[in-house]
């Protein structure tokens, strides 16, 4: 019980914060559909799950932290050409349900690159590697912990969505479109600042 109780704390922490990962997912949710939304968090907790697997059977022995300043150097192109093109497209109401596997694929694959190439998700999940190693669980209770943290990120990324969907139906396209504007500038902003912190690495 303790691992899981942990578990639920974390996810819930990690789920209150809101970053270009929550913007791209309301983004996603809006302009594409809740289903869109939906296939967007499996590519975000498929890269969670691997980057886990990851710490623990593959890089142990890595120190990821000296690839800092490339991993960042990526990210901040990625977000800042998110912001760019999430800035310049268009938006309809009449066009917000159009969804399809390629539709349910891409947002699939934005979840993942958007996920994979924040340095913030990486130092996150180190952060959480080594806090979890001082807890002296046994393998049962370590499944346990990140099963529980998963569960809790995955059920927040829900409500999210039907938030962002709730908001969409009450939505005129005029607004619409500048709530596109907004989220661009802001992953725009999260991509300038990535590569402006670069330089104090």
């Amino acid at each position: 019980m303790d691992a899981i109780i942990k578990g639920l704390i974390s996810g819930t922490t990690v789920s209150l914060l809101i970053g270009p990962i929550f913007i791209a997912l309301v983004d996603i949710t809006i302009t594409k559909g809740w289903r869109s939304g939906l296939a967007y968090v499996f590519g975000i907790i498929f890269i969670d799950t691997l980057l886990i697997y990851a710490l623990y059977e593959l890089l142990g022995d890595i120190d990821f932290m000296a690839y800092q300043k490339e991993i960042s150097l990526v990210g901040g192109i990625v977000l800042v050409l998110f912001g760019i093109l999430t800035f310049t497209s268009s938006a309809s109401i009449q066009h917000t349900n159009v969804e399809n596997i390629k539709t349910y694929f891409a947002a699939f694959l934005k979840g993942i690159t958007i996920n994979i190439l924040n340095p913030f998700v990486i130092v996150w999940w180190m952060g959480i590697y080594t806090t979890v190693a001082t807890f002296n669980y046994s393998p049962p209770e370590i499944f346990a912990y990140y099963f529980s943290l998963l569960l809790m990120v995955f059920l927040f990324d829900l409500l999210k969505i039907r938030f962002a969907y709730y908001i969409k139906n009450r939505l005129k396209t005029g607004f619409l479109t500048n709530l596109k504007k907004v989220a661009g500038v802001c992953l725009f902003i999260f991509g300038v600042a990535m590569l402006v912190r670069i330089t104090q690495l």
